[in-house]
């Protein structure tokens, strides 16, 4: 049975490299980051992001990888969290999914996704729609 939970995270470290590409105005960059999450996901998480973004258009997209390790309603252990994203002007589009496999310890089999949301004043809670 799907569980749907919720809570918060903090950026805790943002690193970004200068760009290693920026050919027509398109910078493709990568970016490390650490997180603490709180809510029905109690733990810690370092994501590794590959972007690009052309500021003039005003569009970007990323992917990245981000391996969680905590407490899930009670259940220890950790997983992979993939993401996917794109934004132009007109809209914006994202997609986070556990990676299938990669749970551990009591996480063992999590599959869900994984909705992300950016508040006008910088926070960030999320959703989590899960099965183990």
């Amino acid at each position: 049975m799907a569980e749907h939970v919720s809570g918060e995270f903090v950026i805790d470290e943002w690193k970004a490299e200068d760009p290693y590409d920026d050919d027509g105005g398109t910078h493709l960059g990568h970016v490390t980051l650490t997180k603490t999450f709180s809510g029905a996901l109690v733990g810690t998480s370092e994501v590794h992001m590959i972007g690009a973004q052309n500021p003039e258009a005003g569009t970007g997209a990323y992917v990245a990888i981000e391996r969680v390790h905590g407490d899930l309603n009670g259940r220890a252990g950790s997983f992979v969290l993939q993401h996917t994203a794109t934004a132009s002007p007109d809209e914006q589009s994202a997609k986070v999914t556990v990676v299938p496999g990669t749970g551990t310890n009591e996480l063992a089999g999590l599959t869900g996704e994984f909705v992300i949301t950016r508040h006008e004043d910088g926070s960030h809670t999320y959703t989590f729609d899960y099965e183990v």
